[in-house]
């Protein structure tokens, strides 16, 4: 299956080098950095919904890093600053049923049905060590690292924001709660704060295991950061973000240490929010069909808030999905903020230009 990590990432202690004092805003460090994804449309993960999640969760993991191997393949001889990592991925419906509910399985996604369908209801939903899901993602995640390891792979995932949690668990009603009942709103987030808090220190225990926990996992997902999918956010406006998101968000950041958070061109209104949290590392700005560009976003919002960016470590690092020709058009956003462009490709020739294109750029 995988092989040394030499074999996929040649340049792999020059590639650390760059990436740590890039992020420690070293005297020596790039002015940004570019990470590519070849193939990752093109070549097919194993179905979801050809598993029997409930019997044997182990098959679907065997052949999912399979995938994870042919992709790994597929990007040999890229010089960007991706660090070669696996992340476990089940569609998204395990983000909330280690809490309650059962998770439905598509082809390439899965999700699970809102349990709330009562205010009442939350009342009798418990952080249960013993839950089928959390019993599962754990052992899920044991058997990865486990697989991983010896390969010399790190391993990385992120979780709900604790708005998106809350908003699995609900369901749309919880846009009119928020007008109708904010206090319930508040008791769910606050429950789905600790759950986020408890998964993830739950799943930071697996993968730092002594017995098989690789020197690079500490860089790439350390057990002081934790990262949130904040995709809920752009279905709101700000100043319900501010009430709703951004205190629980902030109060998972600091349970940990550093956070990250990932979210999406359609909420371009919510970005200065994030901007403001404490404690944050990176924003990650991912493209959505028929909205605008996240190059495009962060040029607009760098130029309503200037104050909000810069490159030194007071700020986040800023990631951003950027195409070949974007990277070079958009490069001198990096004279104000530290950034990362996220570049995916049909094929790993697409990768090796935009890299050429992109090392082009960078001073010498």
């Amino acid at each position: 299956m995988f092989r040394d990590i030499s074999y996929y990432k040649s340049d792999l202690d020059a590639c650390m080098a760059r990436v740590r004092a890039f992020f420690n805003c070293a005297p020596n460090a790039p002015g940004a950095l570019i990470i590519t994804f070849p193939s990752v449309l093109t070549l097919r993960g194993p179905a979801l919904n050809q598993y029997d999640f409930e019997a044997d969760i182990h098959a679907y993991l065997h052949d999912y890093l399979e995938y994870q191997a042919q992709l790994m393949e597929i990007r040999r001889g890229i010089k960007d600053d991706w660090i070669p990592s696996v992340v476990p991925y089940m569609g998204i419906g395990e983000f909330s049923a280690f809490v309650a509910g059962e998770i439905e399985f598509g082809e390439d996604t899965s999700w699970a049905k809102p349990v709330l369908q009562e205010k009442g209801d939350l009342d009798s939903l418990r952080l249960d060590p013993n839950n089928k899901w959390f019993v599962k993602l754990n052992s899920a995640t044991r058997y990865m690292v486990q697989h991983i390891a010896p390969y010399r792979i790190p391993f990385g995932r992120g979780y709900y924001s604790p708005l998106d949690l809350a908003w699995a668990l609900r369901g749309e009603a919880i846009y009119m709660d928020f007008y109708e009942d904010p206090d319930w709103v508040h008791r769910l987030l606050k429950l789905s704060a600790e759950a986020t808090i408890w998964f993830a220190r739950a799943q930071a225990a697996e993968v730092f295991a002594p017995e098989s926990v690789h020197k690079l996992s500490a860089w790439h997902c350390g057990p002081n950061r934790i990262a949130l999918g904040e995709d809920i956010s752009s279905l709101c406006s700000p100043s319900h973000y501010r009430e709703f998101g951004a205190p629980y968000t902030q109060k998972v950041f600091d349970s940990f240490g550093i956070g990250e958070i990932h979210c999406h061109s359609a909420g371009p209104h919510v970005v200065p929010e994030f901007l403001k949290l404490k404690r944050v590392r990176q924003i990650q700005i991912v493209a959505d069909p028929n909205t605008a560009r996240p190059v495009d976003i962060l040029e607009d919002v760098m130029g309503k808030h200037p104050e909000l960016f810069g490159r030194s470590s007071d700020f986040p690092v800023i990631s951003v999905d950027a195409t070949a020709d974007e990277i070079v058009d958009y490069y001198d956003l990096c004279r104000r903020a530290r950034i990362i462009f996220s570049v995916v490709t049909d094929e790993a020739s697409g990768s090796k230009d935009a890299v050429r294109m992109f090392r082009n750029k960078q001073p010498s």
